[in-house]
């Protein structure tokens, strides 16, 4: 499988270019289980998407971006086409901020990537080379212009105690901070009968707010012990915080193959 990860971030581009298929791949294990914060995939294609607190996935949109950010394929988690097809797309990941300096293809300026996807331009030569001692021109990778909309542009880099890229990239531990999301804040998509609730099981820490959307097309509901929904028309939304910790399983009382869990610990 990894082999097949590799061969599509060399070629997928940005969120348009998402599908990549795989051919002859061999069998993986398919869960429903997965968390905010987790890498997963289908079954049909080897696109990688890191699965937000939003209820949204963000696509790899190449290998090098992937890479600032993980080390290997291992924790890729492969779950069912009818479950990644009711994910809404959220964009593009972005660099892991400080790893490397990118030079947009059409622009002579190099740039650090600072948190949010900020690229901010360093004014010389020699500042690159002080930011960057080791190796300082293998630090800098070409980032094609349609990757340019992806980031945005801050303030120049005028000297090296402008920017400390370790620090940077340590202040920067995943992407849900690079994106500023609040990771006490999850969402839970209501899909069809097909693809039950996505994800259908997932851990959460104590006094985390969860989510459901309806992102269905018919009406269904949220139903836990002593808690529900009532009726969600599409899009519509149903909010609880869970305060303590447990297992707490829940169902659309509609529609009896639709079930979920969440995990709640300290």
């Amino acid at each position: 499988m990894h082999n097949h990860i590799r061969r599509w971030l060399a070629v997928a581009g940005s969120v348009s270019l998402l599908i990549a298929p795989l051919a002859g791949h061999a069998a993986t294990l398919v869960t429903s289980q997965f968390n905010a914060g987790d890498l997963i995939k289908g079954t049909s294609n080897a696109t990688v998407y890191y699965f937000a607190p939003t209820g949204k996935r963000f696509v790899f949109p190449n290998e090098k971006t992937y890479f600032t950010w993980y080390t290997d394929f291992s924790k890729v988690i492969t779950i069912s086409d009818y479950q990644l097809s009711t994910i809404p797309l959220g964009g593009n990941v972005t660099y892991k901020p400080g790893r490397k300096m990118v030079k947009v293809t059409t622009d002579p300026k190099t740039y650090v990537v600072d948190q949010g996807g900020v690229l901010r331009w360093v004014k010389s030569e020699e500042l690159a080379q002080t930011l960057y001692p080791v190796n300082w021109k293998n630090q800098i990778d070409d980032l094609p212009d349609a990757f340019f909309v992806n980031y945005r542009t801050g303030t120049p880099i005028d000297m090296a105690a402008d920017f400390h890229p370790a620090d940077v990239t340590t202040a920067t531990p995943d992407i849900m901070t690079d994106k500023q999301m609040d990771k006490n804040k999850i969402t839970v998509t209501i899909g069809n009968v097909n693809t039950g609730f996505v994800p259908s099981t997932m851990t959460i820490k104590v006094g985390t707010q969860v989510t459901w959307t309806n992102g269905d097309i018919v009406t269904h509901d949220v139903t836990g012990s002593g808690w529900n929904s009532g009726t969600l028309n599409p899009m519509q939304t149903y909010v609880r915080t869970f305060n303590s910790a447990g297992s707490f399983d829940y169902k659309d009382s509609s529609h009896a193959a639709m079930q979920g869990t969440i995990n709640v610990v300290q």
